[in-house]
Parts: C-alpha cells; sequence; structure tokens
C-alpha cells in the first residue's frame, strides 16, 4: 500500500514536470512571436513615416508647381491684354 503511494506521488510529479516543461516552451514560442511581431511593428512604422515623408515633399512641390503655374498664367493674361 505504502509502495502504491509513493508510485502515484512519483507519477504526479512527473506529470506535473512534463506540465511545466510545456508551459516553458510554449511561454518562449510566445516571447518569439511578440518579438518577431514588435520588429514587423517596427519595419511598418518605418514604411509609414517614409511615405508620410514622401507625400508631404509631393504636396509641397505640388503646391511650388501651382503657385508657378499660377504666375505664368496672370503673366501671360496681362501680356495679352496689352
Amino acid at each position: 500500500e505504502l509502495q502504491a503511494h509513493v508510485d502515484q506521488i512519483t507519477e504526479m510529479a512527473a506529470v506535473m514536470r512534463k506540465a511545466i516543461e510545456i508551459d516553458e516552451q510554449q511561454g518562449c514560442k510566445e516571447q518569439e512571436r511578440i518579438f518577431q511581431l514588435e520588429q514587423e511593428n517596427k519595419g511598418l512604422r518605418e514604411i509609414l513615416q517614409i511615405t508620410r515623408e514622401s507625400f508631404l515633399n509631393l504636396r509641397k512641390d505640388d503646391m511650388s508647381e501651382s503657385s508657378s503655374l499660377s504666375a505664368l498664367v496672370t503673366n501671360s493674361d496681362l501680356s495679352l491684354r496689352k
């Protein structure tokens, strides 16, 4: 009877060790996935920042071209009126 209890406790300890091992493996996988997602997020933020800067530069260029065209049209109008 005592041996049966010892065997049962030994078996329970083995099951608990296995559960801890699985839990630690899962925790490592989750940490790796979190790291991967953080790296991906960082890269996407960099791409977004570059895109924003490019868009703002294009808008600025369009605005200056628009101003230049506006000045040309005004000068053409004035020369035609003469």
